[in-house]
C-alpha cells in the first residue's frame, strides 16, 4: 500500500483555515519577528545580553526570553521599549488591515 505525502505547505494551509490556530500562529509569528529583530539589533551593537539588559534596567534572562520569542511570558510594550531605546532605537506601531485569504 503506497502512502500519500503531504506538504508542510499543504498542511499549514489547511490548519489555518481554522481562526483558533491562524490567531495563534500570527501570534507566534509576532512574537518570533520581535526576537529577530533585537537578536539581529543586539548583535549588530556588539553588546551582550547582560550588557543590554543592564542598559535597559531589566534582567538577563528577559533579554534571552525576548531573543527567543518565549510567548509564554509575553513581553509588555514597555519592555519592547525600552530594550529598543538601550539599542539606540525608537519603537512606532504600524496597524494596517489584515487581507482576508491571505495563508501565512
Amino acid at each position: 500500500m503506497k502512502t500519500k505525502s503531504v506538504s508542510l505547505d499543504d498542511i499549514l494551509a489547511k490548519e489555518l483555515k481554522s481562526d483558533e490556530f491562524k490567531l495563534a500562529f500570527d501570534q507566534h509569528r509576532f512574537y518570533l519577528q520581535i526576537a529577530h529583530l533585537i537578536s539581529d539589533l543586539r548583535a549588530r551593537t556588539g553588546l551582550s545580553q547582560v550588557e543590554l539588559a543592564k542598559k535597559a534596567g531589566i534582567s538577563q534572562p528577559m533579554v534571552a526570553r525576548l531573543e527567543k520569542g518565549d510567548s509564554r511570558r509575553t513581553p509588555t510594550f514597555d519592555t519592547i521599549f525600552k530594550v529598543l531605546k538601550a539599542l539606540g532605537y525608537t519603537m512606532s506601531i504600524n496597524v494596517q488591515k489584515e487581507k482576508k485569504g491571505k495563508a501565512a
